[in-house]
């Protein structure tokens, strides 16, 4: 079984704040499932380390935890009584450490005062010592909270806020490879279901199949393993209030990127919708805003979920969890008939993904500075990457389809129309990005396609 895979950059973040001859406090925070744990224990491995999950049990049994820990790096056990005891034992070890707290919110439930402790001991010794504290939270609004809130007693003391990010889709591809002989396209099927969460990938490589829809019914329907996933992670950050911010959700997933929209659906007056979106965009960072790429308006913004699990999950399972319940055939059902146009919206990210390694590797006619979406009342252009300096654009058309010579020249034709519409004088270029685009060889303008991603994928390092 694969148990750590890839996170080269995120390791190499923490090994160079790890030789820094100065104390550090980094809080690594991020949805569940995502490997903060495995990325934290990868870490210390080779260090002199503490490591302690936080469970809800008593403060006294989490001490005699850390006694047995602290025992293997000064030759004693030491008596902790108390977190005065834990914190003036660490400041006396005079070599570098690294101590991580695990689950650290959990310290609200368990012993509130525990911030104000730390904060206290972490004033009067960070300058003479080298230590490394790690704080790992799958909470992201409270972590958030717990270290930015103004009136917090951690406020101000983080050396770093790592957010952990799921896997894009390329190391996604190559995780799924190590378990399956799965083509890219079912692979990319994969990824839009399940996002590049590694513990998700994990199983699709343990129980699923090379086909995306087959490991959907089994991880789904059949065996329920992620049928409960989205509610059981989202109730527990939400709390009391979830409801309202699960009908936003289940908008947003929807299709209803703007506020208004958003309102219609839901039944939710305006003022509440943007209390939420502000919330669930700053507070929980599980959607994320847009604005035209180009000449952005006042009030011009949509919404869209961050992760592909929690918008695949609330389109099709939480919408549609009665049906699942009473005839979940039908429920598969109602999945297929929408899928593709599901597939269509989410490729766009990896179109986005696949121009930006182009961009990297200096092969597009130029170096693009921004790229981003555009939209004029009923006018849309996928991608636009631009360079303002120069005014050299690329006008992008992403598709989930097969397309002939014929389509392609089409549909081009079509992008220019709407090009036109964009303010600004541009050196322009325009791509086309499909599933297959026959005979893409001989067109007159950038063309790519599954087969070109998949290439660009195996030239890139691991």
């Amino acid at each position: 079984m694969v148990r750590f895979f890839n996170r080269e950059h995120d390791l190499s973040i923490l090994e160079d704040i790890y030789a820094s001859p100065a104390a550090s406090l980094i809080v690594l925070y991020g949805r569940r499932r995502v490997g903060k744990t495995e990325l934290s224990k990868e870490f210390i491995k080779s260090k002199k380390g503490v490591y302690l999950f936080i469970e809800t049990k008593s403060d006294k049994l989490l001490l005699e935890d850390l006694e047995t820990s602290l025992e293997k790096i000064i030759g004693v056990k030491p008596r902790l009584n108390d977190w005065d005891d834990f914190f003036n034992q660490i400041f006396k070890i005079p070599e570098k450490i690294v101590i991580v707290f695990d689950e650290f919110q959990n310290f609200m439930k368990i012993n509130p005062d525990f911030f104000s402790k730390f904060q206290k001991f972490w004033d009067a010794h960070h300058r003479e010592t080298k230590h490394m504290f790690i704080v790992v939270g799958s909470y992201v609004g409270m972590m958030k909270k717990i270290f930015q809130g103004s009136k917090e007693p951690m406020f101000g003391r983080t050396t770093l806020l790592f957010n952990l990010k799921p896997f894009i889709f390329a190391d996604s591809f190559k995780f799924l490879n190590g378990f399956l002989d799965i083509s890219v396209e079912e692979a990319m099927k994969t990824y839009f279901m399940l996002g590049g969460v590694p513990k998700y990938l994990l199983l699709a490589g343990e129980f699923g199949a090379p086909d995306a829809m087959n490991t959907f019914k089994k991880l789904f329907p059949d065996s329920r393993m992620l049928m409960e996933e989205g509610r059981n992670i989202l109730v527990l950050e939400f709390g009391s209030e979830h409801k309202g911010y699960f009908s936003i959700l289940e908008a947003i997933a929807s299709g209803k990127a703007v506020p208004s929209q958003i309102a219609d659906y839901t039944g939710i007056v305006a003022s509440t919708v943007s209390k939420y979106l502000h919330e669930l965009l700053y507070d929980y960072e599980i959607i994320k805003k847009e604005e035209l790429i180009i000449n952005p308006k006042a009030r011009s913004s949509m919404y869209f979920l961050n992760d592909n699990f929690f918008n695949f999950w609330f389109r099709f399972i939480y919408k549609n969890y009665g049906t699942f319940e009473i005839d979940p055939q039908m429920g598969e059902e109602l999945v297929k008939k929408d899928i593709n146009t599901y597939f269509g919206m989410t490729f766009e990210g990896v179109a986005r993904e696949f121009l930006i390694g182009l961009n990297k590797k200096g092969v597009l006619p130029f170096k693009f500075l921004n790229i981003g979406r555009w939209w004029d009342k009923n006018t849309e252009i996928d991608l636009i990457a631009f360079d303002d300096k120069n005014r050299n654009a690329i006008f992008c058309e992403v598709k989930w389809k097969h397309l002939t010579r014929q389509e392609a020249e089409h549909i081009i034709n079509g992008l220019k129309e709407k090009a036109g519409k964009v303010k600004g004088k541009w050196n322009e270029h325009y791509c086309l990005i499909a599933k297959k685009i026959e005979g893409k060889e001989q067109l007159g303008f950038l063309a790519f396609d599954l087969e070109d991603i998949e290439g660009e994928m195996g030239q890139s390092s691991v």
